[in-house]
């Protein structure tokens, strides 16, 4: 694989040095390395990301002989991304590898017509909002525990976008007809997918689509708001949390419903969102020839609540309240995190250094702190 990721950077490198003669080449930070042809039929940016994370831990309710701090540097994310269009501007094409997993995560091509997109193959569902926002453009460190365990993730279909407006309100519909299976472990196909979003932004559209980029950093002049609900329903998901977690020993129809709220305004930004997950026969649990109860599907509700604040020096204050409450507690246990943390945007979310602190609650087993600090570099 990576004598291919060789082979592929050194295409595009030959191939952007043929383009300096004939095209429109430019480089900036958060918008990659970009080519354009001179008739203009052909446009390719080359961006690529990296996140270095350290991250300290201390089990709090552990005797002394189990407690004991903990820490670990690591590289957190690194991808290249390759997206632009081709014969003409209505046709688009993204692809992203994950460099620290090893697989591809996004490869989707798009045809846009008008205030309509139709979208073939592997990416993001239409899901919570925070599952849909870039890792790279979080408010925090990392995304919560709630969507841990309710996103629905990536899958491989075909997905038609919609939107428009009356007035300066703005109406976006999203629909997805997919395998159910997610992006990894998918050896076979049982079932299939169908999500559905609804979304209304009553006061007028995003600066900058800043519906879909957390913290307020554009600090936006006129009050912003977006509200939105969701579901997909997976037939026969063979994972126990439906397009991710672990392969399980059996087939059940999962429903995740779900809704979000954003709300940015002069720095200050909200964002609500909620989620809950069921077996539609009401039966979570996986037997084996003998009865027994050997695995079980992860249901239950949670909710992930976080606000902030960006100053007009690019420093930003937030903070976050997430819990999980699955139904089977003797598998899986109530979870709630509360966190505080402190971010530097040197150049929007493209170069930014942030910290955190989560005190993590765990019914059905041990409490711990843990900060967490990171620094987030994209071009």
């Amino acid at each position: 694989m990576r004598k291919i990721l060789v082979a592929a950077f050194l295409s595009f490198a030959a191939m952007g040095a043929g383009f300096a003669q004939t095209s429109d080449v430019s480089a900036q930070v958060g918008k990659g390395i970009q080519f354009k042809t001179e008739d203009d039929l052909f446009y390719l940016k080359f961006r690529t990301r990296i996140q270095t994370r350290w991250d300290f831990q201390n089990t709090l309710n552990a005797s002394d002989s189990e407690s004991g701090f903990e820490n670990k540097a690591w590289v957190k994310r690194a991808r290249i991304k390759f997206d632009g269009y081709f014969l003409n501007k209505n046709l688009v094409y993204k692809i992203e590898y994950d460099v620290v997993g090893g697989y591809v995560r996004d490869a989707i091509i798009k045809y846009k017509i008008n205030n309509v997109e139709l979208w073939f193959g592997q990416g993001k569902l239409p899901g919570n909002r925070e599952r849909v926002v870039s890792s790279a453009d979080l408010q925090l460190v990392d995304r919560s525990i709630f969507n841990h365990y309710y996103n629905i993730d990536r899958d491989a279909g075909v997905q038609l976008h919609h939107k428009f407006k009356i007035g300066e309100a703005v109406f976006i519909d999203r629909w997805a007809l997919t395998s159910g299976d997610g992006i990894r472990s998918n050896d076979y196909s049982p079932g299939l997918s169908v999500t559905g979003k609804l979304e209304f932004q009553p006061l007028g559209a995003f600066t900058s689509k800043g519906d879909y980029i957390l913290a307020d950093i554009t600090r936006e002049q006129t009050p912003k708001l977006a509200i939105a609900v969701y579901s997909n329903y997976n037939v026969d998901a063979y994972k126990d949390r439906g397009q991710v977690g672990s392969v399980i020993g059996g087939e059940a129809d999962l429903l995740n419903i779900g809704a979000d709220l954003l709300f940015k305004y002069r720095g200050f930004s909200l964002m609500i969102e909620g989620g809950n997950r069921s077996v539609t026969d009401g039966n979570e649990f996986v037997y084996n020839n003998d009865g027994e109860v050997v695995d079980v599907y992860y249901t239950g509700y949670g909710a992930n609540i976080q606000t902030g604040y960006v100053f007009k020096n690019n420093l930003e204050l937030s903070g976050r309240y997430s819990f999980t409450k699955p139904n089977e507690t003797k598998y899986n246990s109530d979870i709630t995190e509360y966190t505080l943390a402190v971010s530097r945007y040197f150049i929007g979310h493209n170069f930014k250094l942030q910290g955190d602190v989560t005190l993590h609650e765990n019914a059905g087993g041990k409490d711990h702190l843990m900060a967490r600090l990171q620094m987030e570099f994209q071009f």
